[in-house]
C-alpha cells in the first residue's frame, strides 16, 4: 500500500471513530455500544494492569503454533503433491471432500477425543488454514514451466536439486499468496476456537465470551480490536518476508 493509500485509510479511520464518538456523546446510539473515548480507556485499564498482554499471548500461541504447522505440512505435501503424480492422486479426493465442509463442524469431535484443551484450539485452526496454503502450493508447482524442468534435467539435476533450485523458487509466489489466506484464517478460527472457552481462562476470544456474558461491549471491542491488529501485523510480517525473499518479483510486478 503506497503512501496515499494509507493517509487515506487512516483519515477513514479518524473519521469513523469521530462519528462514534459523537453519536455516542449525543446519546443518538445505545448506551451500549459504548464509545471510542471509553473502549480506548478500557484498553488503556487492561495494558497497564498487562491483562491484555496475558491474553494476547495466549491466542498468539495457539495462532502461531497452528500456522508454523500449515507452513510446514501444507508446503512440503503441497510440493510432493504437486510434483509427484502418485501423491497427487492420493491427495486429490481427500482434499476435493474435506476442502468445502466447515471445520467448526468438526469441534464436537475433536473435544471428545482432546477435552477443552489447547490441542483441540490447534487442531481447528490447523485443519481450517491448511488447505489454501496446501492447494496454493500445489498449484504453484503445476504453474512452474516444463522447459526449467528439462534445463536442469538436461544439466543432471537429481530430483531433490529440481526440487530444491527450481520447483520451490518458481512456486514461491503462489506458496506466499496461499500462506497469507492460511494467516487470515487462523487470526479467525482462533477467534471461534476460544468461544467454547478456555482450559486456562486465558485467551482474546475467551475475553470476548466473559465480556458478552457480562453485558461488557466496551471489552468486547477492545478484545475484536487487539485480535484485528496483531492479524494486521502479522500480515505485514509475512509480506515484508516476501517482499524481502522474492525482491524479483515485486520488482517486477
Amino acid at each position: 500500500m503506497d503512501k496515499r493509500l494509507q493517509k487515506i485509510a487512516a483519515i477513514e479511520i479518524v473519521v469513523l471513530l469521530a462519528i462514534w464518538q459523537a453519536l455516542a456523546s449525543l446519546e443518538w446510539i445505545p448506551a451500549y455500544l459504548s464509545s471510542p473515548y471509553v473502549v480506548g480507556s478500557e484498553m488503556w485499564a487492561l495494558i497497564v494492569s498487562g491483562e491484555l498482554f496475558t491474553n494476547a499471548a495466549s491466542s498468539l500461541y495457539r495462532s502461531l503454533i497452528s500456522f508454523l504447522l500449515v507452513m510446514v505440512l501444507g508446503i512440503v505435501l503441497g510440493i510432493a503433491a504437486g510434483f509427484f503424480k502418485p501423491v497427487g492422486t492420493f491427495f486429490q479426493p481427500i482434499v476435493d471432500v474435506l476442502n468445502p465442509v466447515p471445520k467448526i463442524a468438526l469441534l464436537p469431535i475433536l473435544m471428545v477425543w482432546f477435552g477443552i484443551s489447547d490441542t483441540t484450539r490447534i487442531l481447528l485452526i490447523f485443519l481450517t488454514a491448511f488447505f489454501p496454503c496446501f492447494i496454493a502450493t500445489k498449484d504453484g508447482v503445476h504453474g512452474v514451466k516444463q522447459v526449467f524442468v528439462w534445463a536442469a534435467e538436461n544439466m543432471g539435476a537429481s530430483k531433490f536439486q529440481i526440487l530444491w533450485k527450481v520447483i520451490l523458487p518458481a512456486s514461491l509466489p503462489k506458496i506466499f499468496d496461499g500462506l497469507r489466506v492460511s494467516l487470515g484464517l487462523t487470526f479467525v478460527m482462533m477467534f471461534s476456537s476460544e468461544m467454547i472457552g478456555s482450559s486456562n481462562g486465558l485467551g482474546l476470544g475467551f475475553m470476548i465470551l466473559l465480556a458478552d456474558m457480562a453485558g461488557r461491549t466496551d471489552l468486547m471491542f477492545v478484545s475484536v480490536f487487539f485480535i484485528a491488529l496483531l492479524g494486521f501485523l502479522f500480515d505485514r510480517i509475512l509480506l515484508a518476508v516476501r517482499a524481502r525473499l522474492l525482491w524479483w518479483s515485486e520488482n517486477r510486478g
